[in-house]
């Protein structure tokens, strides 16, 4: 009987039957496939969102090694500029020039570029050389370029642009330089010359200010930068710039307030200061508006006064100078009575050392500019330009005969001081040339350093320091 009925179930049942019978397996199937569907396309998404999120940190690596290359590269062009020393008195056309010409050399022993050239272009310095060289930081494909161009008024533009692994991302910030005076360090001494210092008999070089006040600084060559008989002596300390330089000292020669060999050593400083610092350029022509007279011999006071060249004037008797004596070149001037200075004596630029001369053979007197009183003959202008008591470069200075206050820096070719000469010198005694530097005969000088701004007519090299407020982040 069960088997009969299932047997008319299977062949005699409505088709409908069947029907629902199949359907139910139907279901089953699409189910299936609705989760693999489903189960795949949350798999294309994880995958999508993981390649997505890969990508963009996989970018932000890229932008975060290209700021970085970027404010490394900016570091080191700062570095860079902070070392440049450009003359002071270079032309504005020619201070990109300059700055090549260290640059170039500062990257001479170095690989920092790896074999590329620096170029200037216009007035822009393409560092390294080439719009798509960059200068290598590692080995993963970071680096920096900067452009610097002359923005005119000492300061200079840059633009550094760092990358990383590739092109693709690159960044890049600009930033303003200012030149600066690179050093001001020559004017703590009392005595600078490039050539020997020589000193006999009773000379000596003191300050009523302490022994740094009398420190004295050496740039010869020579084996032998300071020589010193009988009874010289120097209360500050000797430097000398030659790693090699050594002193001669004879008799009972002191230094730093000793005789006493071994302590004596103990202030002579061989190899001090490194780097050996620069001289600055002296520029007269700033003097030159103010002359309003020619020289004429016989006179007691001469006020803003031009010596022509070949004049050769002798100044015989107390001579007053008001304002500014320029003289013109060549010359061989002399003073053979006291000379009082009530502003400064400068010659004009371009003396050729060895055929130029002043002597002060009756001693001096030289008052600040700042002491000459107002009126139209001493404008403000013209007292402003304070500091300076002579500037002189090309010309070989004999001072002789006792001296009283010089209120200001000196600047000569070479001097020679003797006969009890000297006096008080409130600034630096600063001898361009390789000539000895001699004191001798009792030559003494007092020195009482300077509070002022910078000399009047002395232009110290530049670098380029960053102005921070003007740091900008820009498009590459």
């Amino acid at each position: 009987m069960r088997q009969t009925k299932r047997a008319m179930i299977g062949k005699g049942a409505p088709a409908s039957a069947r029907k629902r019978t199949h359907g139910r397996r139907g279901i089953a199937a699409l189910i299936a496939m609705l989760y693999l569907i489903i189960f795949s396309t949350l798999a294309l998404g994880f995958y999508a969102a993981v390649t997505t999120a890969a990508q963009v940190a996989h970018n932000d690596e890229k932008a975060l090694g290209a700021q970085i290359a970027t404010e490394s590269g900016l570091a080191f062009i700062t570095y860079q500029l902070g070392r440049v020393g450009v003359p002071g008195n270079t032309p504005p056309n020619k201070v990109m020039d300059e700055v090549l010409k260290d640059l170039v050399a500062q990257q001479g022993k170095s690989d920092n570029l790896s074999g590329r050239p620096i170029d200037l272009v216009g007035n822009t310095i393409y560092f390294p050389a080439g719009t798509n060289e960059f200068v290598p930081l590692d080995g993963q494909g970071a680096g920096f370029r900067a452009e610097i161009a002359d923005a005119g008024d000492g300061f200079l533009k840059v633009k550094v642009q760092g990358r990383y692994r590739g092109t693709t991302i690159t960044r890049a910030v600009e930033m303003y330089f200012q030149s600066v005076d690179q050093s001001t360090r020559i004017f703590d001494f009392g005595i600078v010359t490039k050539g020997r210092i020589v000193m006999t008999g009773g000379g000596s070089i003191k300050s009523p200010a302490g022994p740094a006040d009398a420190n004295v600084l050496s740039l010869s060559k020579s084996s032998t930068p300071l020589t010193m008989s009988g009874e010289a002596s120097i209360a500050g300390d000797v430097f000398m710039t030659n790693p090699d330089g050594s002193s001669s000292i004879s008799g009972s020669g002191s230094v730093g307030g000793s005789a006493i060999p071994s302590v004596r050593a103990e202030h002579i400083h061989a190899g001090d200061p490194n780097p050996e610092p620069s001289l600055p350029a002296v520029d007269t022509s700033m003097f030159l508006p103010f002359v309003t007279s020619t020289y004429k011999p016989g006179k007691k006071v001469y006020t803003n006064v031009l010596v022509p060249p070949n004049t050769n004037p002798n100044f015989s008797s107390d001579t007053t100078i008001e304002g500014v004596l320029y003289i013109k070149n060549p010359n061989k001037v002399a003073f053979t009575g006291h000379a009082t200075i009530r502003g400064v004596i400068v010659v004009e630029n371009g003396a050729a050392p060895g055929s130029n001369s002043i002597k002060f053979s009756g001693g001096a007197t030289a008052y600040g500019m700042e002491t000459l009183p107002p009126s139209p003959q001493f404008p403000p202008e013209l007292r402003a330009l304070r500091g300076s008591a002579l500037l002189a470069p090309g010309y070989a200075v004999t001072l002789s005969g006792q001296s009283g206050s010089i209120g200001g820096t000196l600047v000569a070719d070479s001097f020679t001081l003797s006969g009890g000469s000297g006096g008080v010198i409130e600034g630096t005694l600063l001898a361009l040339g390789g000539a000895d530097l001699v004191l001798t005969g009792g030559a003494s000088i007092s020195r009482v350093r300077a509070t002022g701004p910078i000399p009047a007519g002395l232009i110290l090299d530049k670098s380029y320091k960053p102005v921070p407020e003007s740091y900008l982040e820009v498009r590459p």
